[in-house]
């Protein structure tokens, strides 16, 4: 007996166990094989080694594959689009754009926000002052617009303001470019400062004595009661009183030149210019601009400018209009440096045909007119014609300044303008 037991310790042993049944035994096939306990495991200990080697080297294989797909991806890109599109969409180091038969033939009717085929970049321009009031508003209509919004820039210019305008635009644009989807973002907010009257008190007055035709201003009771105006209701009169329109006119246009040549790019083929004060427009606003601007083969294309009231409405922006006969024999009769200056008829009847005077329309009102002044309300102007050089002069320009006086360059440099008399935006009654 006690060799038995002596044997069934040795056996015990030899299977990994111990003599008080610590480990199991290994399976019968082992006991039984000739080459004994060690020749048989060393196959498994040999196996365990070999999986760990290989989920060692697996991390290794994915990091080489992963770069060999992203090496094949950057190759296939650069030989798709080549270097010229990497400048144009990127444009941060290097940028190019090639007028060379660059015409984007687009059905304007079929586009809509969510729209992929290519249409042109517009960049919505707006000069500000003092108009904390107004700026929430301004940034909301924009966003009603169904336009993809990749293609629509803002740019927007404060100066010489005693609020937070500045700061609120800032915080508008942050809003909308860092705390929404990329597909609600716009392609780019521009955001500037620049103030003109305390620059320089006397660089204006160094543009040469401009005065109103005919040289007549308002006498000082005329002042006094536009600024008794002012603080009835609002800056709104007082700012358009006619002792003030040809400082004001001035500041207007080295406000809009600066805006315009610090933010548009060469991306840009369309400038938006909208005021601050629009209170309402068509959600496609962008498309119907654009196929008139197509379609009548113009350079710029100016809506009917309009104020209303639940039960009223009326004409706002008189800068809108054609030469006739007699405005024409009339601008013969002025001094170099004398300016007309529309919708004063108690200081001088231009005698031009007003596209504010088609308020209301009638069934005999045309869909399109041709125009030789414009205004600022609202207007679309291809980029290239403010590339050719015709800005918003300070200057009078064949008797005009700012926004008609950018006219009369446009007219020039052979630029067509059209108004839309039956097409309305709504602008703020004392705005």
């Amino acid at each position: 007996m006690l060799r038995r037991l002596s044997d069934f310790a040795t056996s015990r042993r030899r299977h990994g166990g111990d003599s008080y049944g610590g480990s199991p035994a290994l399976p019968s096939s082992l006991d039984n094989s000739p080459q004994g306990f060690r020749n048989e495991f060393e196959p498994y200990i040999y196996n365990n080694s070999s999986a760990k080697n290989k989920k060692k080297g697996l991390p290794v294989i994915r990091i080489v594959a992963g770069l060999a797909v992203v090496l094949v991806i950057v190759v296939w890109w650069m030989r798709k689009d080549g270097p010229d599109r990497q400048r144009e969409l990127g444009g941060r180091k290097v940028m190019s754009r090639d007028w060379r038969g660059d015409k984007i033939k687009v059905n304007f009717s079929n586009v809509k926000a969510s729209s992929t085929e290519r249409v042109p970049t517009v960049m919505i321009m707006c000069t500000m002052k003092d108009s904390l009031e107004h700026i929430w508003h301004f940034f909301q209509l924009i966003d009603t617009l169904d336009y993809p919004r990749s293609k629509l820039q803002i740019a927007i210019l404060v100066s010489d303001t005693q609020d937070r305008t500045y700061e609120r635009a800032l915080e508008l644009a942050d809003e909308r470019q860092y705390k929404r989807p990329k597909k609600q973002q716009y392609g780019r907010i521009v955001v500037l400062r620049k103030d003109f009257a305390m620059e320089d008190p006397s660089a204006l007055a160094a543009m040469g004595g401009i005065i109103p035709a005919p040289a007549r201003m308002p006498s000082s009771s005329e002042k006094l009661e536009a600024v008794s105006a002012d603080t009835i209701v609002g800056a709104g009169k007082a700012r358009h009183a006619f002792g003030g329109q040809i400082h004001r006119r001035k500041m207007l246009g080295v406000s809009r030149t600066w805006l315009l040549t610090s933010a548009m790019t060469p991306d840009i083929d369309y400038a938006l210019w909208i005021d601050v004060d629009v209170v309402d427009y068509d959600k496609r606003l962008v498309q119907t601009l654009l196929e008139h601007s197509v379609n009548e083969n113009a350079d710029v294309v100016v809506p009917n400018c309009v104020w209303k009231t639940y039960n009223e409405l009326g004409s706002y922006d008189r800068n809108n209009w054609q030469e006739t006969h007699e405005s024409t024999s009339l601008k013969q009769t002025l001094q170099e440096e004398e300016v007309l200056i529309e919708g004063y008829e108690d200081y001088i009847k231009t005698k031009r045909l007003n596209m504010a005077d088609m308020v209301p329309f009638t069934p005999q009102t045309p869909s399109v007119i041709p125009l030789d002044g414009v205004g600022g309300c609202t207007a679309l102007i291809i980029a290239g014609l403010h590339r050719k050089g015709a800005i918003f002069p300070a200057w009078p320009v064949d008797h005009q300044l700012e926004t008609e006086g950018f006219a009369q360059l446009a007219k020039k440099f052979g630029g067509r303008m059209v108004g839309l008399p039956k097409y309305y935006v709504f602008h703020g009654l004392y705005g």
